[in-house]
This record gives structure tokens, C-alpha cells and sequence, in this order.
């Protein structure tokens, strides 16, 4: 079970892996995540499925190798086994039938925005892809992009490929021209923000992806909580999609670094006093709950 059957490296510190598990890739929608375990005793890492092919029963899951785990999962050959996969998780995406969706998408976030934008075009939508990158290097899924958009427009923070700066700037550009239904974002933070405040100017619907700290990823853990139209949920059961307009991104922003200045200080106490396997779990367990 959970065989790793392909592997490719698509961008600077980001791979791809097939892994074959049926019975997720009869069940998964577009939108919903698994949650992986490369080795018995690893964290638990949530991670988007990009694409399922039903013939070979495999799952596609794009990541960056940013930590541990991340890392671990990159270095499995292929032929290699995960040790277990938790899925499918989360509530599918709502495609609805929209006219003309703005797919916009930054860094690693073109992964889950690539089964969306598939998902809104196969129910008759016109997709407008816009994808950037802080380079050349960094940029990701253009290729699936393009064949997924009616048009695409791409661009880079140094201006090392296509258009010089920020996606907001090409989505400012586009509602002014064209009558725009539906505004998909999902990457940094800031930018999903500036994304919906541009949307609510025009009075334009807009929907992002929320992707905060997982522990359990099912929601036992209270880690995951996010603020939507003033009440607190769980991204993991109710998510990861949400109407933008009603994200309090602010709140969003508190709680994602309080979550990282935990990590940094329980990582400078692990390399003076290493813990006991008990003590790790406890911690971990208290730093959720540090931003309430």
C-alpha cells in the first residue's frame, strides 16, 4: 500500500510524488487534502491532491521541502512506501457555473489552485490563470497552467521571467477590462488579502484556500482554527476553502506567528535539551493553543 510509483522535481526545492492508493483516488474532489506520514513516528503533513489517475490508482501531491517531514517524503525512492495516508480530508471546492474565474495563485499554491482551475473550466467556465513566483526558478505548473486557461499571465517578483512584479497588479488590470464572476486565490496571506479587498471594490464574489498549522487534520487537535464572519472554525472539517469576504485575515495573520514563534523557540529548546517522546507530544500540543 502507498507505493510510490513516480517522482519528479519541478522547481527549486519542490517535488512531486504518484503514489498509488485506490481508495482515495476513487473519492477524492478537487479541493480536498490527505494527510501523510512518510515514516511510523513522523509528524503528520496535510498535502493537496493535485490529480488522481483511476486507471493506476495513484494520487499526485506536490510539496515543498521546507522541514523534516517534507524532506523525509522527498528523499523516498520510488518503489518505496509512505507509512500511512489519511484521506480524503477537508469539504470539496463548489464549482458552480461563473462565466469568466479568475484563477490567481502564488508559489507552491499553483499545486492547489491547478485541480480548481480544472474543475471550473470542465463545468464551462472561462479561466484567466495568474501565476507568480519570486523567479524564474520558483515558478511551478506553468505548462498545466496554460492548457488549463484560456489565457494566462505570469509573473516575477525580479522580473526574471514574463512580467516584472506582484499578481494583484494583472488582476487590477484584467476587472477593468473584462466582467469578472468568480476570483480564486490561494497562496501568501497578504496577497489573498489584497485579493479580496481589490474584489470587494468591484463587488466581485471571491474565494480562497486557507492553509494554516495541522496537527491531526481532524479536527480534534483546535490548531487549525481560522475566524469567518466572526466565528471560529476549523480549516481542516469546514475548509480548506472559504468565502474570502468574510476571512478575518488580520486575526488569520496573528494566530499563523504566534504558531511560528512557537516553532522557533521549542526548536532552540530541542537543540540544548533534547525532550523524551512524551514531552515533544505535550509541547507540540500546548504551542497550538498559544494564540487563543
Amino acid at each position: 500500500m502507498f507505493e510510490i510509483l513516480n517522482k519528479q522535481i519541478l522547481a527549486e526545492d519542490v517535488k512531486r510524488v504518484d503514489i498509488y492508493a485506490p481508495q482515495i483516488a476513487r473519492k477524492v474532489r478537487p479541493g480536498q487534502f490527505v494527510s501523510i506520514c512518510p515514516e511510523e513516528g513522523d509528524e503528520r503533513i496535510p498535502l493537496t491532491v493535485v490529480e488522481t489517475d483511476e486507471g493506476r490508482s495513484t494520487i499526485a501531491l506536490i510539496f515543498q521541502e521546507k522541514g523534516d517531514t517534507t524532506g523525509k517524503l522527498g528523499s523516498l525512492p520510488i518503489h518505496e512506501s509512505v507509512f500511512s495516508i489519511l484521506g480524503p480530508l477537508g469539504q470539496p471546492a463548489k464549482i458552480e457555473k461563473c462565466g469568466l474565474v479568475v484563477c490567481i495563485a502564488t508559489g507552491v499554491g499553483s499545486a492547489q489552485m491547478l485541480p480548481i482551475a480544472r474543475a471550473y473550466r470542465k463545468e464551462g467556465n472561462k479561466i484567466i490563470g495568474i501565476i507568480g513566483a519570486k523567479t524564474k526558478l520558483e515558478l511551478m505548473l506553468e505548462a498545466q497552467m496554460r492548457i488549463v486557461s484560456n489565457k494566462i499571465f505570469i509573473t516575477t517578483n525580479d522580473g526574471s521571467y514574463e512580467r516584472r512584479g506582484v499578481v494583484t497588479d494583472v488582476l487590477k488590470e484584467i476587472i477593468a477590462k473584462e466582467k469578472v464572476g468568480l476570483i480564486y486565490a490561494i497562496g501568501a496571506i497578504d496577497m489573498m488579502q489584497e485579493v479580496v479587498a481589490i474584489a470587494k471594490q468591484k463587488n466581485i464574489p471571491a474565494k480562497v484556500q486557507l492553509n494554516p498549522v495541522m496537527v491531526d487534520c481532524m479536527g480534534m487537535c483546535g490548531a487549525c482554527r481560522v475566524k469567518i464572519a466572526g466565528e471560529l472554525i476549523l480549516a481542516c472539517t469546514d475548509g480548506p476553502e472559504f468565502d474570502g469576504h468574510k476571512v478575518d485575515f488580520e486575526d488569520f495573520k496573528v494566530r499563523m506567528n504566534a504558531l511560528k514563534e512557537s516553532d522557533k523557540c521549542r526548536s532552540h529548546k530541542l537543540q540544548h535539551n533534547k525532550p523524551t517522546e512524551g514531552s515533544t507530544i505535550l509541547t507540540k500540543f500546548l504551542s497550538v493553543f498559544r494564540g487563543k
